[in-house]
């Protein structure tokens, strides 16, 4: 519950939200509940991320599994990337440098089979794959980062931005 209170808090409102006196509040616990579950705002920071990478892992792993004509796995890879937090969890990762760690290391591997799924439906030639799952992945991390914002700066529409990736899919 901590956890997942702490993960909302992250989406929401971005590191600065993960805080221990905001997450306990918003978990309806004390400070002092928190601390003594984690014994410190980092360790509290470095389970999170431990559940979000999981989290991430397990909707990479269903979105391979869903057994889903190559328009649908776009975007259900799209989803599983720019929801949840997930984008957030990369983003904060990456600026503690610490992107290398075991469970990202298994996105990876999803994402190799994913270049194998994708074999002669999005192209034949792996690097021609390798640049669309590229875009497809950087696309999603960027709405799920800054999506709202730039929703806003062009004048979008809820309809519109929902069905961007459908909309990239057949581009693809």
């Amino acid at each position: 519950m901590i956890l997942d209170t702490a993960a909302r808090r992250l989406r929401d409102q971005g590191l600065d939200g993960l805080n221990i006196k905001g997450v306990a509040e918003d978990a309806g616990i004390s400070h002092a509940t928190l601390i003594h579950h984690f014994g410190s705002s980092a360790e509290m920071r470095d389970a999170l991320a431990e559940k979000m990478t999981a989290d991430l892992i397990n909707d990479l792993i269903k979105a391979l599994q869903a057994q889903a004509p190559t328009e649908q796995l776009v975007e259900n890879v799209f989803a599983a990337i720019s929801e949840g937090g997930h984008a957030k969890l990369i983003a904060w990762r990456v600026s503690e440098g610490r992107l290398d760690s075991d469970p990202l290391g298994q996105a990876k591997t999803l994402f190799e089979r994913l270049l194998s799924h994708t074999e002669g439906k999005l192209a034949s030639d792996i690097g021609e794959r390798r640049r669309l799952i590229y875009l497809i992945t950087t696309a999603a991390l960027g709405a799920g980062l800054a999506g709202g914002v730039v929703q806003t700066m062009f004048g979008m529409s809820e309809e519109e931005v929902s069905g961007f990736p459908a909309w990239l899919s057949g581009r693809l």
